[in-house]
């Protein structure tokens, strides 16, 4: 079965949305659906023919790996997902997904340089905007209004 891109990313957005309500076994078939019929449509051919779809359903199995405490299996998927290219700073999340399972696995030091990683694309653990053009936070004067 091939369908049309369309379609897929229309699943990967019902997926995720699964996934932030917590209904992880829906999720986790939407995504686990998907990744096969990427299996089916590159074959043999390997990671480094995947789609940006494809990765991406990696990368959305992975979260719910991780929400349902398989860093492993998480650390499969996000192999597949990131392949061995450079990532972008759109993808500098993959690297915390990545830093959440080495930690669960007691890999601290592996962790650590995935969070460097991360930072390094671009990344902030403050919550604030991250890549090019990301302005600073202002401190707030005392006494002034916010």
């Amino acid at each position: 079965m091939n369908l049309q891109r369309q379609h897929r990313e229309t699943l990967l957005i019902l997926g995720y949305m699964y996934l932030r309500m917590g209904e992880l076994e829906r999720a986790g078939r939407l995504f686990a659906a998907l990744i096969a019929l990427a299996g089916e449509r590159v074959g043999n051919s390997g990671a480094s023919t995947l789609d940006s779809l494809d990765r991406l359903a990696h990368a959305s199995m992975a979260a719910v790996d991780l929400e349902r405490d398989d860093p492993g299996a998480a650390l499969d998927n996000l192999h597949k997902a990131m392949g061995a290219r450079v990532l972008s700073s759109r993808e500098a999340a993959l690297h915390l997904l990545r830093a959440r399972a080495l930690w669960r696995q007691d890999r601290y030091d592996e962790a650590r340089q995935a969070v460097d990683a991360f930072l390094g694309l671009g990344g902030r653990l403050d919550g604030g905007p991250s890549g090019v053009g990301a302005k600073p936070a202002r401190p707030v004067k005392s006494g002034s209004r916010a």
